[in-house]
This record gives structure tokens, C-alpha cells and sequence, in this order.
């Protein structure tokens, strides 16, 4: 891949990144809160149990982004190591050049086309089980 790829890769990657880390931030903030507060009632009445429940729903969907941003974050960093060790767009399951339509698609992608869905059907014959 040519130097003017890999810093549009590189770009891109950062801006995901970016996007990533503040999405996380949110997060972290919303959970700094209180539940009360979270509800907006600092009194010292109690909540009701619905409004509970609906905070307990609304704390495990931000669980599941954050674990779901976390990982991504993990294969932005490992992406932008690639590019800095100068292995980024190459497979590291077969050696072969991942295509960049993939890599504009999933620009953290570690596999080709070919080799993903290998280890996918791997993934799934062993979950069968």
C-alpha cells in the first residue's frame, strides 16, 4: 500500500477513533450519575419501582455499547499499530493484501474477504457444539 493509502487509512482510523472515545466519554458521564439523578429527582422521596426498572433497562443498553465501544477502540488502536509497523492491509492470516474496499468498509478489518469468513465458519461450527 502506498504512502498516500495508508495516511488516508491512517485518517480515517483516527477520526473513528475520535468518534469512538467520545461516545465512551458520554457514557462515563451518564454513569457518574446517580439513578436519581439519572431520573432527575434528587429528593429524598423514593423512586418509583417503574422508574427503576426503566433505569435498569436503559444502564444495561449502555452496558452493552460501552463493552461494544471498548472493543472497538481495542481494534482501532491495534489497526493504527499496523499501520505504524507497516503491516496494516495485509492479512494476517494468508499474507495477502486486504482489499481496500474492505478496509474503507471495516478499516480495522485484520482479514481478507476470504480468510474472515473461514475463521467465521470456524466460529460457528464450534459454537454448534
Amino acid at each position: 500500500m502506498n504512502k498516500e493509502k495508508l495516511e488516508f487509512f491512517k485518517n480515517l482510523l483516527l477520526v473513528e477513533r475520535e468518534r469512538t472515545v467520545k461516545i465512551i466519554e458520554k457514557i462515563d458521564k451518564t454513569w457518574s450519575k446517580s439513578i436519581r439523578e439519572s431520573v432527575g429527582d434528587i429528593s429524598a422521596y423514593a423512586t418509583h419501582m417503574a422508574d427503576l426498572g426503566t433505569d435498569s433497562n436503559e444502564r444495561e443498553k449502555e452496558t452493552y455499547m460501552l463493552e461494544r465501544e471498548l472493543k472497538n477502540l481495542k481494534k482501532l488502536d491495534q489497526a493504527l499499530k499496523r499501520i505504524y509497523d507497516n503491516t496494516y492491509g495485509i492479512c494476517r492470516f494468508c499474507g495477502k493484501e486486504i482489499s481496500e474496499s474492505r478496509l474503507r468498509a471495516i478499516p480495522f478489518a485484520e482479514f481478507c474477504i476470504k480468510c474472515q469468513r473461514n475463521e467465521e465458519r470456524i466460529n460457528n461450527n464450534n459454537r454448534k457444539i
